[in-house]
Parts: structure tokens; C-alpha cells; sequence
């Protein structure tokens, strides 16, 4: 009796950056199994993820505060963060079919995730060129303000279950908003505001800023 012959099963795996994989297989597991168990992420592209206490800080930064006082700046900044956390940016993360509700202990939690990496913020810091020793205060000041400037998209990571792709944008328009600042602190203009961290500190939060606001749509 001749064998019968196999039947070709056909797979197709489609990989995101956001880690929400689409399977497609002809066998018993469907695309709404794998959805409900592997939820889809993303930002609603809305108007309401721009976050305009960052320009009302840079404002108070550059035009209002004593000799650019960058720790009361960030004084200011983690508070707001997570106002603009609970009613702009959270309201507008959909996670499967359901917008997520404020989590507020792990918002706090979170609190604690943003400075820890701080630390590993300020090596980056250092490795994008600034000074090693001189300044290392000014320079985890500035590692803070990055990191808390990170704060929405953190929590997000964590509370998404660190689906981290969806976010990278966000942490990396801070990162690129800080590093195209420096290129005004070798000029020879003699301003005040050339001074170390000065520029990265405004372009930091430029950055976020577009970072937030153009997130969705990319």
C-alpha cells in the first residue's frame, strides 16, 4: 500500500518592533488566540499627548529662574510629568481593546524606576562626551532630567509588560534632542547659557517634547 503523502503546512511569522506579533498559521490556532494572548499596543493619534507643561518649563527655565537653576527645574518637572502621566498620556495608550487605567502604584513605582536609571543615563551621558569628573554632579542633574522626561514612556514599559519597542522613539527623541543641543556649548559666544549642562537641559526637553507630540503618528 503506497505511503500517503504529507501535507505541506504553510507558516508566515511577522515580526514588529513592538514586540505584537501576527501569526498566521492553517492549523487549530487562530489570529484571535494569539491577539488575546499577545495584545496589541499602541498610542491613539491624538493631540492630546502634546505636552505643553514642557515648553511652559523651558520657559521658566531660561526666562524666569535664578542663574538657570536646574534643580528646581526638576522640582517642578516630576510632579507635572505625572499629571500629564494620569490625564493626557495614559488616557490615550490603548493596550488590547481597552484603555488602560492609571495604575498608581506602579506609577510610583515608576518614580523609583526613573531615577535608577539615572545611573545608567549619566554613563551615557559621559560616553556622548561630557566631562568625567569635572561637573559630575551638574552632569547626573542633567542624567535626572532625562530620566524623568522618560518617566510617561517608563511606566508605560512597565505597565504594558515591557513591550519595550512601541516606546524606543520616545526615549530616543530625548536622547537626539539633547545631543543636537550641544553644538552651541564650543562656540565662542561667551552667554551665560552656553554653560554645561545649560543647552542639553533645553534640548532635552525640546526633544521630548517633539518626542510626545509626533510619537503617535510615527
Amino acid at each position: 500500500m503506497p505511503a500517503r503523502p504529507k501535507k505541506n503546512i504553510k507558516k508566515k511569522v511577522t515580526f514588529s518592533d513592538d514586540t505584537t506579533t501576527t501569526v498566521s498559521r492553517s492549523n487549530n490556532k487562530t489570529n484571535s488566540e494569539f491577539i488575546a494572548n499577545q495584545p496589541p499596543v499602541f498610542v491613539r493619534k491624538t493631540f492630546r499627548t502634546i505636552p505643553w507643561h514642557l515648553l511652559l518649563l523651558i520657559c521658566y527655565y531660561t526666562k524666569l529662574s535664578s542663574n538657570y537653576n536646574a534643580f528646581a527645574l526638576l522640582m517642578l518637572l516630576i510632579p507635572l510629568q505625572f499629571v500629564y502621566l494620569m490625564y493626557q498620556f495614559n488616557r490615550s495608550t490603548i493596550y488590547g481593546n481597552k484603555r488602560l487605567k492609571l495604575n498608581i502604584t506602579l506609577s510610583l513605582i515608576t518614580i523609583i524606576g526613573a531615577f535608577i536609571l539615572s545611573f545608567p543615563v549619566i554613563v551615557l551621558v559621559i560616553l556622548f562626551g561630557a566631562p568625567l569628573v569635572e561637573h559630575l554632579a551638574l552632569t547626573w542633574l542633567l542624567s535626572l532630567h532625562i530620566a524623568f522626561l522618560a518617566y510617561p514612556a517608563l511606566y508605560s514599559v512597565f505597565n504594558c509588560d515591557f513591550k519595550v519597542g512601541l516606546w524606543k522613539k520616545y526615549f530616543i527623541a530625548i536622547v537626539v534632542g539633547g545631543w543636537l543641543s550641544c553644538v552651541v556649548i564650543p562656540l565662542d559666544w561667551d552667554r551665560d547659557w552656553q554653560a554645561w549642562p545649560i543647552p542639553v537641559v533645553v534640548g532635552s526637553y525640546l526633544g521630548a517634547f517633539v518626542g510626545y507630540s509626533i510619537g503617535a503618528f510615527i
